[in-house]
């Protein structure tokens, strides 16, 4: 998912740390990682919502050990009866959607920085 962003990095201010004599793990430090950030953040962020979601495979292996279930595996133990308790499950949904929400609103300056800066003068 990254390598299109990295791609789009110019050549020339690698070429600039370069001369500066920066050594090729300086560049990808001190140049190209800070200004990826925000894209970094941003497949962070869809992957950590993509495993916190995850149902079939925390399913497949943690059926037998309820102890160890995540949330989305109790929501869906709620629904098993006749009568589903609505107010329980919106509870639970809020309760599994809460910390992908707060990880976004910490890290949306990381997320829009990026689209406002500019790299380069020219």
């Amino acid at each position: 998912m990254l390598k299109n962003y990295f791609e789009t990095i110019p050549v020339s201010l690698e070429e600039s740390a370069a001369i500066d004599g920066a050594g090729r793990l300086g560049i990808i430090r001190r140049v190209s990682l800070p200004l990826a950030a925000p894209s970094i953040m941003a497949v962070a962020l869809y992957d950590f919502m993509i495993a916190w979601n995850e149902f079939l495979f925390a399913l497949l292996f943690l059926v037998d050990k309820p102890d160890r279930w995540t949330v989305s595996l109790g929501l869906s133990l709620l629904a098993d009866g006749v009568e589903v308790p609505k107010t329980v499950l919106m509870a639970g949904s809020v309760v599994l959607t809460l910390p992908i929400v707060i990880l976004f609103f910490a890290s949306e300056r990381l997320l829009t920085e990026g689209l406002t800066s500019g790299a380069e003068k020219g």
